[in-house]
């Protein structure tokens, strides 16, 4: 059964849902760390934990007062004598953690981003061969064994966190992919609805912070994945009844100057010399007849998707989602490490709610991000570059998703309590441009029939990537998370050269084209 133009709007509602509950909680990580640590969750491998966490304090105290030492003193948030208050507190504290059982903890995390990563990819070919149901029953029956898996974690059976997190992981990602097909249904605003499902995907994290609540106040950190287990089972409603059982299909343009986007392919050296697969060539500008196009379609039938994903737009996004994916992740892994390290043990868990409080409302940042990208259409429609046409619209969107990632870098290296609700805002509004434009530039810019494929290749590559971050952990034990924060100031800046390889491209393309 195709779906309903008239049920669209029902159709995004129920997909939203879907993704703000179940879509990412692997990322409510600082939440679920928290809950771990409380449980004494791999507290046998702190043979000597008061002696651990006094040489990870004190040797985050020498970079602090280091570093501060050279700030003016508006900066400055301890001074040596409270420095000294502030790791005997810590001494004092009595935790379950220390430095070993931080770093197993932090390399489930990332062992739980790359599955998430690998089983996008996994999951697009399965989609690709079966089909939008088969994929969506593969998806929750990963979701419901890793939400089990991580709620039976205990103290005697830690290692479940490592699968629970990886199919946690790889079962909710899915339910991004596949509602993403409802964006076809919309003629005007296809990239808004893109990041709405995206900016849901975002914010599901805070439900581990719910979660997190309610274990505060008592209840079981088991019973309440056994009820999100329980509440899964709705998504076999939009499976069954909303979804079709293969895809919903893109409508093909029929007249490239009306500014709709079609799929462009720049594998040539020139960029004015890129059409669509399907069009021809004529002074400089990509025009398709109608029945040429009707034609080629019928002998060629859609681009191949291996030149869909060799092709430089798409491996630009590739390395500019990696650089900026790595950032997000050392953020979320290292949080409570770097935040137990800067604020007093009694109030971790208040900046930890405040950060997730702050993820939430990445529901209504992520289309912002859309906003901008469909606005940006209007200026650019009646370009005579099809090149210019397709590509320049992104370009404003995915600078801005850079500045912030710069942002947020900077923002970490200031040593003042003051500013973490600052870094907090800074880095929900960052993911939540980062994966709108991260999968609204492929719903765009190829068929939708190749979303889950190359969104999954496009994962599991900045996934292989984001394994670095376990390498920054390990060189922020050593040196300390400023150091490691100074370097990726630096390297974050990598992420503006996608969006001014398209600038340049483009501004050559119109230069032909006239």
């Amino acid at each position: 059964m195709a779906p309903s133009q008239h049920l669209r709007f029902l159709y995004v509602v129920w997909g939203v849902l879907e993704c703000l509950l179940f879509g990412g909680l692997l990322f409510g990580w600082g939440s679920v760390v928290f809950v771990l640590k409380e449980e004494c969750i791999f507290s046998h491998l702190c043979p000597n934990k008061t002696q651990a966490n006094r040489t990870l304090a004190e040797a985050e105290l020498d970079i602090y007062m280091d570093i501060t030492s050279t700030m003016q003193t508006g900066y400055r948030h301890h001074d040596a004598a409270s420095n000294y208050s502030f790791v005997k507190e810590k001494q004092m504290a009595g935790s379950c953690s220390c430095l070993e059982s931080d770093s197993v903890l932090f390399l489930a995390f990332t062992i739980g981003t790359m599955m998430f990563c690998a089983g996008c990819a996994a999951m697009g070919l399965i989609s690709i061969k079966f089909g939008t149901r088969v994929t969506r029953l593969c998806a929750l029956a990963s979701f419901l064994s890793g939400s089990l898996l991580t709620g039976f974690t205990s103290k005697d059976f830690p290692w479940l966190i490592f699968p629970g997190l990886s199919f946690l992981g790889i079962g909710g990602i899915p339910l991004m992919m596949t509602n993403a097909q409802f964006s076809v249904l919309f003629t005007h605003g296809s990239s808004t609805v893109m990041a709405l499902f995206s900016g849901a995907f975002d914010a599901s994290s805070g439900i581990m912070l719910i979660v997190k609540l309610i274990y505060e106040r008592g209840v079981a950190f088991k019973w309440s994945m056994l009820f999100i287990s329980s509440l899964h089972l709705l998504t076999l409603v939009n499976t069954f009844c909303f979804l079709p059982r293969d895809f919903i299909r893109k409508p093909t343009p029929r007249n490239v100057g009306s500014g709709e986007q079609g799929v462009e392919l720049i594998t040539k050296t020139s960029p004015s010399d890129a059409c669509p697969v399907s069009g021809t060539k004529e002074e400089g500008a990509c025009l398709t007849s109608d029945e040429n196009k009707e034609d080629k379609e019928e002998k060629e039938g859609l681009p191949s998707v291996i030149s869909c994903i060799l092709s430089p737009v798409y491996l630009f996004h590739v390395v500019w989602l990696s650089v900026l994916q790595l950032r997000f992740y050392y953020f979320i892994a290292s949080f409570n490490s770097w935040l137990t390290a800067l604020v007093a043990s009694s109030e971790v868990s208040h900046y930890t709610n405040a950060l997730m409080y702050t993820m939430i409302c990445g529901c209504f940042m992520a289309p912002l991000s859309g906003l901008v990208y469909d606005f940006n259409k209007r200026f650019f429609c009646e370009s005579k570059s099809k090149l210019r046409r397709d590509l320049m619209p992104s370009v404003l969107p995915l600078a801005l998703t850079g500045l912030f990632g710069i942002m947020v870098s900077i923002l970490v290296l200031i040593q003042d309590t003051r500013v973490l609700y600052l870094t907090f805002i800074f880095v929900t509004i960052f993911r939540s441009f980062l994966y709108s434009m991260a999968a609204a530039y492929i719903g765009v810019m190829f068929p939708s029939e190749y979303f889950g494929i190359m969104y999954g290749v496009m994962i599991i590559l900045a996934g292989i990537f984001g394994l670095a971050q376990y390498g920054l952990f390990s060189w922020a034990e050593a040196a300390g998370f400023s150091v490691v924060n100074q370097f990726l100031v630096a390297f974050v800046a990598l992420g503006l050269v996608h969006p001014l390889y398209q600038w340049f491209a483009c501004y050559r393309a119109e230069s032909q084209a006239q």
